[in-house]
């Protein structure tokens, strides 16, 4: 999941500038070619230098430290999953971890690249393909067509098209998806409370007209009955629920902000969310501080909340004084078709790479069928854009509730193109203005418009 709200991606200018002086700069500017690291030998195009007899290649690739990228990843290498390990002796990988976020990981990264000490692999979080900039502008990550062909791997028939189209620009492939999912597609609602206070249980074809007269009807002195949480985060997280209401946010070069061509509907679904705040007070406020969700819901003082999928594995381990349930998403009107948008964490292959061949080896195999139906069966990330793993069934006897995502997964609509790669920065002005709104301090028609304002000023700055 994306958590972030703070952190854009800096540009190489900005990045140069923090490393003081024209002559640095220009010094970190050359460095930041397409380089091996220091003392190797470049590596020949589709290959790499050979190693010794009796040693090993060692893999380095760098990440954040997180339960569901670092560690899931350790955890497979050592239960041996789909037998990497022991089948690839010849093979040492090393997992260089970056503690905290993209605010700590992405200026480290750049460091490396600088200094000419980046390693094999890289991850990172898209946000409306700022990833694409380190492909076509930051040149970290190398197209991995030519190294899928040379080792016979179909990316085509391994990913989902809107996944491949998603991490690729111009007909190169820069990256491959780990996470792959539906942006926060569900609700999970406690199934005990609401049966116990009569009010019945949400369905998958509710509008959010019906959601509104649950909560409202949930809703008590001492509890809410609904709150958006996980896609509160509108420019993001919240990209699928202006999608049911027929909004877009940019045209298809993104260069244009389109909030204003759709006014109407997006009003509608401004309203909806001041209304949950204000005028049915079935919603927590931030007024008083950040609301934490999974605390409140937990502590069963909100009845219902959206949520990521990977909460879906771990809400009912973690809250056992009641039953959870899961509902889709509701639409606007009865009968409309389901929105989504993709959200993605991605690795792809550096350009500072002397050992690609065996570096694309680990790539598929931790984006590969097994490590991720087993990431799921053991709780510890969420799921992947390939076919194989929505067709497996082990994951439905483990997690029913994937049965609902796997049509959304299987006709997932790609995340929107910030085109000058500023995907974090987009994100914060609109959402600066939206959670003005929720604070009382702006109406639904206030906030539409300062929105369409806010994002074409970001849209119309240099690229990142």
């Amino acid at each position: 999941m994306i958590q972030s709200q703070g952190t854009r991606l800096l540009s190489r200018r900005q990045f140069l500038t923090a490393l003081g002086g024209t002559a640095v700069g220009a010094a970190m500017l050359a460095a930041c070619a397409p380089a091996a690291a220091p003392g190797a030998a470049p590596a020949a195009a589709g290959g790499e230098q050979a190693a010794p007899a009796g040693e090993k290649t060692t893999i380095r690739a760098h990440m954040v430290e997180k339960q569901d990228v670092s560690n899931w990843i350790q955890m497979g290498l050592d239960q041996d999953i789909d037998g990497f390990t022991s089948g690839n002796g010849d093979l040492e990988v090393a997992l260089e971890t970056i503690p905290g976020w993209t605010a700590e990981y992405v200026p480290k990264i750049l460091s490396f690249a600088a200094a000419g000490t980046l390693g094999d692999l890289v991850w990172f979080p898209p946000r409306h393909r700022s990833h694409i900039a380190w492909g076509t502008s930051y040149g970290i990550v190398t197209d991995i067509v030519p190294l899928a062909e040379g080792a016979g791997y179909d990316l085509g028939a391994n990913f989902f098209a809107g996944a491949n189209a998603a991490n690729s620009f111009e007909g190169k492939q820069y990256w491959l998806s780990f996470i792959s999912e539906p942006i926060v597609p569900v609700i999970a609602y406690n199934k005990t409370k609401a049966v116990e206070m009569g009010i019945g249980e949400p369905s998958d074809d509710w509008t959010f007209d019906e959601l509104a007269e649950w909560a409202q009807q949930g809703t008590t002195e001492d509890a809410f009955g609904y709150y958006p949480a996980d896609r509160a985060y509108l420019g993001f997280s919240g990209a699928p629920y202006l999608r049911q209401h027929g909004v877009e946010q940019v045209d298809a070069e993104g260069k244009r902000a389109t909030f204003a061509d759709t006014q109407e509907a997006f009003v509608k679904a401004l309203q909806f969310d001041y209304d949950l705040m204000h005028t049915w007070q079935v919603s927590p406020s931030p007024a008083a501080g950040a609301i934490n969700a999974p605390e409140l819901f937990g502590g069963q003082k909100v009845l219902a909340v959206d949520i990521w999928p990977f909460r879906i594995q771990i809400y009912p381990d973690t809250f056992t004084d009641f039953e959870t349930g899961f509902v889709l998403t509701p639409v606007v009107n009865k009968g409309d078709a389901r929105r989504s948008m993709l959200n993605e964490h991605v690795f792809g292959i550096t350009t500072a790479s002397t050992a690609p061949d065996a570096a694309f080896k680990f790539l598929t195999w931790i984006a590969g069928k097994e490590m991720n139906v087993q990431a799921v069966i053991q709780g510890q990330k969420g799921p992947i854009a390939r076919a194989d793993f929505w067709a497996d069934d082990r994951v439905y006897e483990t997690e029913p509730t994937y049965a609902k995502l796997r049509p959304i997964m299987e006709a997932i609509e790609p995340d929107f193109t910030v085109a000058n790669f500023r995907g974090e920065e987009y994100d914060n002005a609109l959402h600066a203005v939206y959670e003005a709104m929720i604070l009382g301090e702006k109406t639904p028609e206030e906030a539409a418009n300062e929105i369409q304002t806010a994002c074409q000023a970001v849209l119309d700055k240099e690229p990142a």
